[in-house]
């Protein structure tokens, strides 16, 4: 080989050191300058972990401090899914579905939904047994990528009690996830579904906060190399009084029981009872029955189970009647039908009508004819004896002699047909205020004779039947404003939001929504007849030997279902003392029969221990601050 020869190939191997060199020392440079940060945060997301530290939830009180809503502390499974890969993420969710009493699909569900970051926990399951939690630190050199962590979960120390006020919490909704991607939840957390829980879902939660940790390859703490503290909820403090909570829950609950069991109303199964300061709006006591546990749809292991046991129960627990539920008012009704006719100069305080009991067409029949024996037709009655007897053939001519616009007009104006502005999640219903235009248009797709309105409708309007329909709490804000002669305040049922430390952030005050407007007289004529409806008329027998002197005004009502419906709902409604009022008490039964019989006697025992604090006190309750904070 000559020397040219020799020469050029030295050239050739030059070139390509050189040319190895370059490719090495590009590689590097992307390696280490472009690529740079992406490398650094993989090599430390091996050997760093952001662990979460999860803000405590705000609590929940009654208005004398009583916990309503409060956490505890729980262990809860997390599992790191960037440790997992191959033949070992297949050994580790083997055993750690059995070890949680998973199924294999719930597991890698569970993994899906949580997954944002391959080096950031995912919680698997919240609230497990100590047992359990033994059985994983035992094996947890054969679970790398599992870590065992506290952490607080709700808990209702008083179980049911308000349950459809509070609401409960469970696992966000991959919609719930998607609608709040802004606020940095993630697809493992709990958040509040229904009620306080939900409405005040952001004021609850705080802020999480979370430490850099240094791990080992078995995820073991090294060492803390950052903390970020959380920042807790803030707590509410309701204008509710448990006592009184319980009490109607209780008394509603029993006395449904004893009807069914006496034989005549044997599917009265649930019911509302609404109690509230008319001074304010302020709910003292909101039931409606039947209701749940929030604690068993908040534990993981049965809340699956119980959600289908509650879905598939025909009296519908979850289901708010207090401010979705849609019933005729009955007779309840009756005192915005005599205001309207006495503004309207339908009638006067000193008119005298004959009730002969049946209605103008003749075919509607007063309730005494429906007795068995028939009762005695009222006779000579004015409006103070129409309201304390429930006459409906006064109030029939009463609605025939408004006509329905004038009717549905004063009807619009005390409330009905419009939202209380209660806030509460879900909304209320509004209910139905009916005219001409709105059966015209309801009917639109019927025959025209099933569009047009008739007189017959007006009257049935009058007694609070017909296509009238209105909530529990409608009814209870139209008689806030028949005791206070006049105002209808808002209900309300956060009386305060606060921070831990007791540091007031937001405070109710009360708010006006709207006034009836009436005279002296009316209010003075109207009042009167309500009273004697519990002194000695459709209500007395409910109220009879009333322990204290207090005088008490109030309307029984009874809806008269169709064909085939069932028994009529029952509805009392009333408030004390009459010339000062400082409670109002509603109480609804489903299928409960009478006013008087069914509904008189539950609004009785509230009113009677409501009253009986003033007259034994056995202590004055005050805002037990301390317990509070």
């Amino acid at each position: 080989m000559d020397n040219k020869t020799r020469v050029e190939r030295a050239k050739l191997l030059g070139w390509f050191v050189l040319l190895v060199f370059f490719l090495l020392s590009t590689r590097l440079w992307y390696l280490q300058v472009a690529q740079g940060q992406k490398y650094a945060a993989m090599a430390d997301g091996n050997r760093i972990r952001w662990v979460r530290a999860v803000a405590s939830r705000g609590r929940i009180f009654d208005r004398y401090g009583s916990p309503l809503a409060t956490n505890r502390a729980s262990f809860t499974v997390s599992l790191m899914p960037g440790s997992l890969d191959g033949e070992t993420r297949e050994h580790v969710l083997t055993r750690l579905s059995l070890l949680l009493g998973l199924t294999r699909e719930e597991l890698e569900a569970a993994i899906a939904k949580g997954i944002r970051y391959p080096y950031e926990p995912i919680r698997v399951m919240q609230d497990i047994p100590a047992q359990t939690v033994v059985a994983l630190e035992e094996q947890r050199f054969e679970l790398p990528g599992v870590m065992v962590e506290m952490e607080e979960v709700r808990d209702y120390p008083q179980g049911p009690l308000a349950s459809h006020v509070l609401g409960y919490m469970a696992p966000i909704s991959p919609e719930l996830l998607s609608a709040w991607s802004d606020r940095s939840y993630y697809g493992s957390d709990y958040v509040g579904l229904t009620g306080l829980e939900r409405l005040y879902e952001p004021t609850l939660r705080g802020e999480d906060g979370g430490s850099q940790v240094e791990v080992t390859a078995l995820n073991r703490p090294v060492q803390v190399l950052e903390r970020v503290p959380a920042v807790p909820g803030s707590d509410l403090v309701l204008t509710l009084d448990s006592d009184l909570q319980e009490l109607a829950e209780k008394v509603l609950t029993e006395h449904l029981a004893s009807v069914r069991a006496a034989g005549k109303y044997t599917d009265a199964h649930s019911g509302v009872v609404i109690v509230l300061d008319p001074r304010t709006g302020a709910i003292l006591a909101l039931a409606s029955m039947p209701g749940y546990d929030p604690n068993r749809l908040s534990d993981a292991a049965e809340r699956s189970s119980y959600y289908v046991e509650l879905s598939r129960d025909k009296e519908r627990p979850l289901f708010n009647r207090a401010i979705q539920g849609l019933y005729s008012p009955g007779s309840a009704f009756k005192p915005l039908t005599a205001i309207a006719a006495l503004e309207e100069g339908k009638t006067t305080p000193q008119e005298v009508f004959y009730a002969d009991d049946i209605g103008p067409f003749g075919i509607k029949r007063c309730w005494t004819l429906r007795n068995n024996p028939p009762l005695p037709v009222h006779g000579n009655i004015t409006v103070v004896g129409a309201l304390r007897e429930s006459c409906n053939d006064f109030f029939w001519e009463m609605g025939l002699r408004l006509g329905v616009e004038a009717l549905a007009d004063h009807t619009r104006k005390a409330g009905f047909g419009s939202p209380t502005g209660l806030a509460m999640y879900p909304s209320e219903e509004t209910g139905v205020v009916p005219d001409p235009d709105w059966k015209r248009q309801r009917f639109s797709r019927r025959p025209r004779s099933e569009q047009v309105w008739y007189p017959m409708e007006t009257m049935d309007m009058a007694i609070g039947q017909g296509f009238l329909l209105a909530t529990p709490l409608q009814m209870a804000a139209f008689y806030m404003g028949l005791a206070n002669r006049g105002p209808i305040y808002v209900p309300y049922v956060v009386e305060r939001v606060q921070r831990p430390t007791g540091e007031v952030v937001e405070i109710t005050e009360p708010r006006i929504a709207r006034t009836l407007k009436a005279s002296a007289d009316t209010w003075n004529t109207v009042i009167k007849g309500m009273v004697q409806v519990v002194e000695s008329g459709t209500g007395a027998s409910a109220f009879r030997r009333f322990p204290y002197p207090v005088k008490i005004a109030g309307k029984t009502g009874s809806v008269q279902l169709g064909p085939g419906q069932g028994d009529a709902h029952s509805w009392f409604c009333g408030f004390a003392p009459a010339d000062n009022p400082e409670i109002v008490v509603v109480a609804f039964a489903e299928h409960g029969g009478g006013g008087g019989v069914t509904s008189g006697p539950i609004v009785r025992q509230i009113m009677e221990e409501y009253f009986r604090k003033q007259y034994e006190p056995e202590g004055e309750a005050v805002p037990d601050l301390e317990r509070i904070q």
